[in-house]
């Protein structure tokens, strides 16, 4: 079933470069939508002819599979992507599009607090409340009212924070609709101490991550009581390479693409320290990164 002219749906595009691991091959289907309907049409067209569609924002928290994505790709890195200035009384709408990191700033600058401890985390607002990011005791949902999002039936609608189910790495209730945007309520400040308290945060990551190399940032999910770093480093695989992947020699919960890594390679990693700290510690670590393109088979284990 080919999709209509007018939806600007693109076929078999390059996604290597639209991730932040640098990996993996062609969307079977792409779209770039830059106004509502043309998101919904596209969404539509998808589920009529049963193809599996995967929303994409900056691509920091995935592995895409080298052989691609046999569906649609809908990215929505820039769209939706506007800040509104916020009102006396500390209300922010920010689109889904938007750069977490962008309005972490923005907001510390203008003398709102309650997310700056989030500086550093990439990616898009509508990733960071799709897996409720988090760091330093702060997670996006705490100053959140609502979400607008497209739900399965393609329809527009607002959801309360109340509704959504937000848990450690997980927003239940977002899981099936594509995200437009939200509106938070943040506390005031003083902007000088929130900026120099959000440069220190962002020097902290830098000093503490190996952000030099393409990685998607954690892989793992904190476990109950411990951290996975602390694991795999304690198992021996801190440094360890399969190919172009490593275990960073930094920080052993991330895995680099020290040059022309393979998603099987990242795959590999992965896999081997699942195995070793369920071996060494009986804790079966619980992965953050999302992939995508892998058969049941592969993913096996991981």
């Amino acid at each position: 079933m080919k999709p209509p002219i007018d939806l600007g749906i693109r076929e078999q595009v390059s996604l290597a470069a639209l991730n932040a691991y640098r990996i993996g091959g062609p969307a079977r289907y792409y779209v770039r939508p830059d106004q509502v309907d043309q998101l919904r049409g596209a969404l539509g067209w998808a589920k009529e002819a049963a193809i599996p569609i995967f929303i994409l924002g900056a691509g920091t928290n995935l592995l895409i599979s080298n052989n691609g994505f046999d569906g649609l790709i809908v990215h929505l890195q820039g769209f939706s992507g506007q800040i509104k200035e916020p009102v006396a009384s500390g209300e922010w709408s920010v689109g889904a599009g938007a750069m977490l990191l962008g309005w972490v700033k923005k907001a510390a600058h203008s003398g709102f607090a309650g997310t700056e401890a989030l500086a550093g985390i990439p990616g898009t607002i509508g990733g960071a409340l799709r897996m409720n990011a988090g760091a330093f005791g702060q997670e996006i949902s705490q100053h959140l009212e609502e979400v607008e999002v497209i739900t399965p039936e393609l329809k527009v609608k607002r959801l309360k924070t109340a509704d959504i189910g937000f848990a450690y790495r997980r927003a239940v209730g977002l899981e099936d609709s594509v995200i437009l945007g939200a509106r938070f309520q943040l506390e005031p400040g003083d902007p000088g101490q929130l900026t120099a308290h959000l440069r220190e945060i962002v020097a902290m990551r830098r000093n503490r991550q190996p952000l030099q190399f393409p990685s998607c940032g954690s892989v793992f999910k904190r476990p109950e009581g411990d951290f996975a770093g602390r694991l795999i480093e304690a198992v021996g695989l801190k440094g360890y390479m399969m190919g172009g992947a490593q275990i960073a020699e930094k920080h052993a919960n991330f895995i680099i693409n020290r040059g022309g890594a393979s998603a099987a390679e990242v795959l590999g990693l992965i896999k081997l320290v699942k195995t070793r700290v369920k071996e060494s510690f009986g804790v079966t670590l619980e992965r953050e990164v999302i992939m995508i393109g892998f058969s049941e088979d592969e993913l096996a284990g991981a």
